[in-house]
């Protein structure tokens, strides 16, 4: 899986990259590097968050304010109100997944509407 994450507009020039407009976070060790976790440490900075393949996986557990969310096929950065989330082209999407990832989000007030978009591909 990789998920790439679109940096906000900054005025100063890139040195190390921590200030580049954007961020590609890719694993090649089949999915067990601890991506979803470095997504989740950057995420708060980013307007865009996409995966643009793979499917349901092992996943990550994330706790914001004590409750504990398992996500195996969304985006963590759904956690974040200002944050666009995609499912690209190439995202095997099991359906039975992803509802029950959003009625977490449902059952704990999370406001996702508008903001999670799936590629018709």
């Amino acid at each position: 899986m990789l998920t790439q994450i679109v940096k906000r507009n900054f005025s100063s020039a890139c040195v190390n990259g921590t200030k580049s407009k954007f961020a590609v976070i890719l694993g090649s060790q089949w999915g067990d590097e601890g991506k979803g976790k470095l997504v989740d440490i950057l995420a708060k900075d980013y307007d865009v968050c996409a995966r643009f393949n793979g499917g349901s996986n092992a996943g990550h557990t994330i706790v914001v304010d004590k409750i504990k969310y398992a996500f195996h096929l969304l985006p963590c950065c759904i956690l974040y109100p200002k944050c666009q989330n995609f499912l690209g082209n190439g995202v095997v999407v099991h359906v039975q997944t992803m509802f029950d990832e959003l009625a977490q989000l449902d059952k704990n007030g999370v406001d996702y509407s508008g903001r999670l978009l799936i590629s018709d591909r």
